[in-house]
């Protein structure tokens, strides 16, 4: 994300005047994407790119809960959390075991808090992205320079000694 794209955020509540109390409250900050269902959030997360989904709890035909658990398989990055008016301990525990939660946010919520939270969400996606970005890039590098080494002559034996080298370095920091 540059500093002038906004968060992408997916706010999913079957109560419209939920929605859109929460858009008023967000519109400025992020990139806005509502849904009234489970089903329909997964719709959305097929076509958009979503750093962060937030979800009401207690909606008909798909919990919360049981959509979180969708996300999780299907889009892992995205950041989840879930607000409700409703908090029962039991839920709570599902949500964050099968749902992989970020946070847990009681309805009625406080804007500023609301405000940082999906921020820090959003700050989360980003920084995994980049672990995500500079694994790869090691990864990649770590294998061009295998294949560099072993295009040398004695490129085995120079592995081979690098290798005892690292282990007698080990022994010698473990002592």
């Amino acid at each position: 994300m540059s500093s002038e794209t906004k968060p992408a955020v997916l706010l999913v509540d079957d109560e419209e005047d939920v929605l859109f109390s929460l858009k008023g409250l967000l519109r400025h900050e992020f990139e806005l994407h509502t849904a009234t269902s489970g089903d329909q959030a997964l719709e959305i997360l097929r076509q958009h790119r979503i750093h962060v989904i937030m979800t009401d709890q207690r909606m008909p035909g798909m919990t919360g809960t049981q959509l979180l658990s969708r996300v999780r398989a299907e889009f892992p990055t995205a950041i989840r959390i879930v607000f409700t008016g409703y908090a029962d301990i039991k839920s709570v525990i599902e949500a964050i075991n099968n749902g992989g939660l970020y946070r847990y946010i009681t309805k009625p919520w406080d804007p500023d808090e609301l405000v940082d939270v999906l921020h820090r969400a959003a700050q989360r996606f980003q920084e995994d992205a980049q672990r995500t970005r500079l694994a790869d890039s090691l990864k990649t590098y770590v294998q061009d320079v295998g294949k560099t080494v072993n295009d040398l002559p004695n490129g085995a034996d120079l592995i081979s000694r690098g290798e005892s080298l690292l282990q007698d370095a080990m022994r010698l920091l473990e002592s």
